[in-house]
């Protein structure tokens, strides 16, 4: 929280000592109970109010001020979030950076990779803030996240040092019935090399589905699309044949067909896609997409057919669509299914 006295000036105002101590705590107890959070669609929930609160008029959700408001007030009970929405904001701005700033482990899907991958998302997807102060905190925020994103999908496909069995008893009661300690003796190895296992197969199923270039979603040949098409298609199928989240080799390979890289805002993609955006939204979960529209802005587009979105305007290069069709579908795919194990 270093740039905490920096973040509070957002509101135009000089924050006295106590103002920033105050908001200081209340972040600390916002960021311990949103890391709490194991329900993951609260967690996107909660990962779309904060790249609300940071992008566009910075206007939050009257739900997440409330909940910074009751925050703050116990350090500061004067403070009102209608009176300084913005402020809101840097609190919840500042709450995310805390927990994104937990280093990643080797589980795979973890409370702060689904806040990483979520924020990422949202945040890519939202226009610069014209205000400058507010896009650094919005921009620092976004970068942490996708930095965080990368690290653990690399972090995760770590392979696991497989140890020996420990000793085998074994114990004859009374009763001439056996027991053992088999199980105690042999979960950690068997454990590795599940684990290691299930990244192999990853490996090796990702790897069989690039050699076929041809999707087998929309049945024909690769090189017969459109360049837009081709790299959105690609991103959704790849997700399909992910253990974990992306990493950056998923997104290199689904990229491998790159070519002129023509930019399209949302609706332009939207139309070259045609026809087969029915058979690409066919391919996902449209449910958990079509409830947090701010964090799946692409498949929410490709299942309802809905071009509003905050964003959709900008124009993308394609290579930025199908990256973006990758994050979204994996995000989507672990949403629904978890860490896949053999």
């Amino acid at each position: 929280m270093d740039n905490l006295p920096v973040h509070m000036r957002i509101t135009g105002l000089t924050p006295s000592n106590e103002d920033v101590d105050a908001r200081r705590v209340a972040i600390g107890e916002l960021s311990s109970a949103w890391g709490k959070i194991n329900d993951v669609g609260e967690i996107l929930g909660m990962s779309e109010m904060i790249a609300e609160s940071l992008g566009g008029d910075g206007q939050p959700e009257e739900d997440l001020g409330n909940e910074v408001q009751h925050a703050v007030q116990k350090h500061a009970s004067a403070f009102l979030y209608e009176e300084s929405p913005l402020e809101v904001g840097v609190c919840a701005g500042m709450a995310a950076l805390s927990m994104l700033g937990a280093p990643p482990s080797n589980g795979g899907w973890a409370i702060a990779d689904v806040y990483s991958n979520a924020l990422w998302s949202a945040l890519a997807f939202q226009p610069p803030v014209a205000d400058e102060k507010r896009e650094r905190l919005r921009r620092e925020i976004f970068d942490l996240a996708q930095q965080r994103s990368r690290a653990a999908a690399d972090k995760v496909r770590e392979r696991s040092v497989v140890p020996d069995m420990g000793d085998i008893t074994v114990t004859i009661t009374e009763e001439a019935k056996p027991t053992t300690t088999f199980k105690k003796a042999t979960t950690a190895t068997i454990e590795a090399l599940r684990r290691n296992a299930a990244l192999d197969r990853e490996e090796l199923d990702f790897l069989w589905w690039v050699q076929l270039n041809r999707s087998r979603l929309l049945k024909r040949s690769i090189g017969a699309m459109a360049e837009p098409l081709r790299l959105v298609a690609l991103g959704i199928e790849a997700a399909g044949h992910l253990r974990r989240l992306p990493a950056d080799l998923h997104y290199d390979l689904v990229l491998r067909t790159q070519d002129e890289d023509p930019e399209l805002d949302l609706k332009e993609l939207i139309k070259v896609i045609g026809e087969d955006r029915l058979a690409l939204a066919a391919s996902f979960t449209a449910d958990r997409v079509s409830e947090f529209p701010a964090v799946f802005p692409l498949l929410h587009a490709l299942s309802t057919g809905d071009i509003d979105a905050t964003g959709a305007s900008e124009k993308r290069k394609a290579s930025t669509w199908g990256g973006r069709a990758l994050l979204e579908a994996g995000v989507n795919r672990m949403c629904a299914n978890g860490v896949m194990k053999l």
